[in-house]
C-alpha cells in the first residue's frame, strides 16, 4: 500500500489500483509518451524489489500530477471527525460499480485504543477516477457519511439488526427498507449543505414509495421525515422498517395492505374483506387449527379460499 498524509487522516492506496487509474487516465493524454518512456527505462532494473518499488513511485508520482487523488483528499479531509476516530483509511480496488462503498472495520482487541482499533476502507473501481469530479466526489461524501453516523454516539449504530418473523426473505426486507432509510437522511443533509443536487430528492423518493408501497397518499409527507429532517437515529430507522403502520395517525388495528397474514404470515396486500361473514363450519376449521384466532384478526384471501375450500370438500356426498 502507498500512503499519502496530505488530509489529516493517513490515506493509503492500493498500488493496483493507482496504476490502473494513471494507465486510463493517459489514454490518449499529451504526457503519455513521456510516462510510457519513464516506464519503460525501469525494466532495466534488475533488483526485482528494487524495480517493483520504482514501479509504485512512478505510478504515485503521476496519479498526483495527474490530479486523481484531488476528490478523495477533499471529502476525507471534509470529515474532522475521522482524525481523531479512526486509524487509517484505505483506497481499494472495487471490481465492478456494484462492489464500489465504504466500510467501517473493527478490530475485536480491546486492548488497542478505540482509534487503533478502527480502519475505513474504500471500494472504488479505476474508471471512477476519469469520472466528472463532482460525481465522484459526491459519491464519496454520501459514502462518508455513512462511516461518520456510525461514528456518531448520538446514532447508536448497530451492525446487526434485528431478527425478523418470516426467516432471511424478511430479513433482506428489513436490511433493503432500513437502507432506503438511511440513504434518504444522508442525500437530505446533503442537499441542505449543498454537497448533492436538488434532484436527487425525487430518486430517493422514489425508492423509498418502492419499499413502503403500503404508505399510500402518506407516502410523500413520511419520506419528508427522512428526507428533510434531523437528527435520525439506527433505532428510529429500524423502528420504521419493522412497522412503518406506527408513523401513520390514526393508523387502524388489525389487517392492513403489505401486513402478514395471521394464519400462513405472509405478506399480502389482498385481505378476506369480511372475516365476521364467514360461514360457521368455515371459522370453526380455522379455530381447530389456529385456537387464538378471532375474526378481527382478519386472514388474506389465499387462506379463506384454502379453508372454504376444505369445508366444501368434507360436505361433498360422494356416491360409491
Amino acid at each position: 500500500m502507498i500512503e499519502k498524509g496530505e488530509t489529516g487522516l493517513p490515506v493509503r492506496y492500493d498500488p493496483l489500483l493507482i496504476e490502473e487509474a494513471v494507465f486510463l487516465a493517459l489514454r490518449g493524454h499529451p504526457d503519455a509518451k513521456r510516462y510510457h518512456q519513464k516506464r519503460d527505462r525501469l525494466y532495466e532494473i534488475s533488483d526485482p524489489e528494487e524495480r517493483e518499488r520504482s514501479f509504485q513511485n512512478l505510478h504515485q508520482a503521476w496519479f498526483s500530477r495527474l490530479g486523481l487523488a484531488s476528490q478523495i483528499e477533499k471529502a476525507v479531509a471534509e470529515r474532522h471527525q475521522l482524525n481523531s476516530t479512526v486509524k487509517t483509511c484505505v483506497i481499494a480496488r472495487a471490481t465492478s460499480k456494484k462492489e464500489e462503498g465504504a466500510e467501517l472495520f473493527v478490530n475485536p482487541d480491546e486492548g488497542l485504543s478505540g482509534k487503533e482499533r478502527r480502519n475505513v476502507r474504500i471500494l472504488i473501481c479505476p474508471e471512477s477516477f476519469l469520472e466528472s469530479p463532482p460525481l465522484l466526489l459526491t459519491f464519496l461524501r454520501h459514502e462518508l457519511q455513512h462511516i461518520t453516523d456510525m461514528l456518531d454516539p448520538g446514532f447508536g449504530y448497530n451492525p446487526a439488526l434485528p431478527a425478523v418473523e418470516g426467516g432471511p426473505t424478511y430479513d433482506r426486507l428489513l436490511q433493503n427498507r432500513y437502507c432506503v432509510l438511511w440513504d434518504a437522511t444522508i442525500d437530505g443533509r446533503m442537499v441542505r449543505r449543498g454537497w448533492a443536487p436538488e434532484s436527487i430528492r425525487a430518486e430517493r423518493l422514489n425508492d423509498f414509495a418502492q419499499a413502503f408501497p403500503m404508505l399510500g397518499d402518506e407516502t410523500g409527507q413520511l419520506f419528508g421525515r427522512f428526507f428533510d429532517q434531523e437528527p435520525h437515529t439506527h433505532a428510529k430507522l429500524i423502528a420504521f422498517a419493522r412497522d412503518p403502520r406506527t408513523a401513520l395517525a390514526g393508523s387502524p388495528e388489525g389487517p392492513h395492505p403489505g401486513g402478514r397474514c395471521s394464519l400462513c404470515r405472509f405478506p399480502t396486500y389482498v385481505f378476506e374483506p369480511n372475516p365476521e361473514c364467514l360461514p360457521a363450519e368455515v371459522i370453526s376449521q380455522i379455530c381447530q387449527d389456529f385456537p387464538q384466532w378471532r375474526s378481527d384478526h382478519g386472514l388474506c384471501e389465499q387462506c379463506a379460499d384454502l379453508y372454504k375450500g376444505r369445508t366444501q370438500f368434507e360436505n361433498a356426498q360422494f356416491p360409491f
